[in-house]
Order: structure tokens, then C-alpha cells, then sequence
């Protein structure tokens, strides 16, 4: 039998769904719906992401902890969802133990394998993106240039993933393997941004900053970074929660490690 995995993003619990939310959703759906009638295997993925400054910084602005926050905002969309009649097969949020295990699980790892390093870093910090700016990057106000609010400058040390090693193994499996990518269009943004050089990659934030995060298995000062932890779920959900749907990863996932879809099918 045939394999269908497909996801929306999983959701950030900083305010209530919106249309945005739903229409992704429910395409999602359709997806999912369309697979299981041609005879497919499906596993739909839906959730919600609930770490990071900005839902530390929400509930202190609420006056609740964290965690009372993301209990109170992740039902908004889980019931949305049952009342649209989506057939989501699981519901990840980001804060269940098993999901934090994980994250900690790959962290471990690559820190053994030595593709972690710390190092002092200093520059344009933006709280809406939660990453780091270069100069160059910043707009002509010298904002943040996706969202153009300001950003902060920042010197502290953190934890860099060892990314930029990886940049000629990307674009080799991507040329070779150009139907992962689709529309073209998205396919061609990837590729230009794949000509630049790829940087390491800052995956930790200090707790004296942000406690709100999964903590560092080497170094309990400091949680990860929102996107690493995040990114994760996509995999965490079919591991550590539901290990029969992990054979619904396409194929080449599987035997090749170097980037993950969130829709595809074997």
C-alpha cells in the first residue's frame, strides 16, 4: 500500500485562529481526504507550536504563566477543528513530554557528534521573527526586515548548529531530487537561497532571557530555540507518538536524512 503524510504548519498559540488558520487547514484535509479514496495509507498532522518569547511575553502580558496560556489557546484550535469536521489523525502540541523528549534526544546527538559548538554572538535581535539580524539584512529604517518592527542588539553566548557543512550535501540531493520541491517557483526560491552562504544556525537562547523552551541536554541554562524545537514535530509525531505511521515517510526520507517535506507520499 501506498503512504501519504501530509501537515499543516503547526500553529503558534500567541492569539486565535483566524481565516488564514482554516484555509490551510482545510486544504490539508482535502489532501488527506483525496489519498484515503485512491487507496492510499494517510497520516494527517495538525497542531500547535507553544514555546518561544513571543507566548512568554503574551502571558505576562495576560498576568498567567506560559503554560496557562498555551493550555488556554491550543483548545481554540483544537475544537475548531472537530467543529469543521477535519480529519486530522493526531494533534501535536509542542509542550507533551513526548515531543520535548525527542527534541532533546536529537539535540544529545548532535552534540556527541560534535555538530554543536558554543561561541559568544552579538547582533540585531528580532522578538517577532525570534532570530538574529546581520546589519546588511536589517531594512532601510533598520528594523527587522520581515515584519519592520525593531530589533534589539544583543551580545551573549549560544549554541550554533553546524548548518553551513551542510550546504553543498543540500543542494547536491535537491538537484538530484527536484520533484521534493514543488511549485517550480518554490523550488527556484530555494535554490537562490542556497546560491548565498549558508550560515550556522543559533539554536539556543539563554534561560536568564527566556525560560519558556525546552532545555539544552548539555546545558541546562540555556532551552532551545523555538524553530529547532518546532521543526521537529513533523517527525516527533510519527516516532514518538504514533511509530506505525513512521513508514509514511516517502521513501527517500527514510534511507536519506538531509531535509524533511511536510507533504509527501511513497
Amino acid at each position: 500500500m501506498k503512504n501519504f503524510y501530509v501537515t499543516t504548519p503547526i500553529y503558534y498559540v500567541n492569539d486565535a485562529p483566524h481565516i488564514g488558520h482554516s484555509y490551510t487547514t482545510v486544504l490539508a484535509d482535502i489532501l488527506t481526504r483525496f489519498h484515503k479514496i485512491i487507496g492510499y495509507q494517510t497520516f494527517f498532522l495538525t497542531g500547535t507550536d507553544e514555546h518561544g518569547q513571543k507566548v512568554q511575553r503574551a502571558a505576562a502580558k495576560r498576568g498567567v504563566t506560559p503554560q496557562e496560556h498555551v493550555d488556554e489557546y491550543y483548545h481554540r484550535f483544537e475544537d475548531l477543528w472537530k467543529k469543521m469536521n477535519i480529519s486530522n489523525d493526531f494533534f501535536i502540541r509542542t509542550t507533551m513530554p513526548e515531543h520535548k523528549a525527542y527534541v532533546q534526544e536529537c539535540l544529545q546527538k548532535l552534540w556527541d557528534k560534535g555538530e554543536i559548538y558554543s561561541k559568544e554572538y552579538e547582533g540585531w535581535y528580532s522578538v517577532g521573527e525570534e532570530r538574529f539580524f546581520s546589519e546588511d539584512e536589517l531594512d532601510e529604517n533598520k528594523c527587522d526586515p520581515i515584519s519592520h518592527r525593531p530589533v534589539e542588539w544583543l551580545k551573549e553566548k549560544n549554541y550554533f548548529f553546524k548548518m553551513g557543512s551542510y550546504q553543498q550535501k543540500l543542494i547536491d540531493f535537491l538537484e538530484s531530487h527536484k520533484d521534493w520541491i514543488v511549485p517550480d517557483y518554490r523550488w527556484n526560491e530555494i535554490r537562490g537561497f542556497l546560491r548565498q552562504p549558508l550560515n550556522d544556525l543559533c539554536i539556543s537562547r539563554p534561560k536568564i532571557r527566556l525560560s519558556w523552551g525546552i532545555p539544552l541536554p548539555f546545558d541546562p541554562d540555556y532551552v532551545t530555540y523555538v524553530w529547532f524545537d518546532a521543526l521537529l514535530n513533523y517527525v516527533s509525531a510519527s516516532t514518538a507518538f504514533h511509530k506505525t505511521y513512521a513508514c509514511s515517510w516517502p521513501s527517500t526520507f527514510r534511507s536519506r536524512s538531509t531535509s524533511s517535506p511536510t507533504a509527501g507520499g511513497s
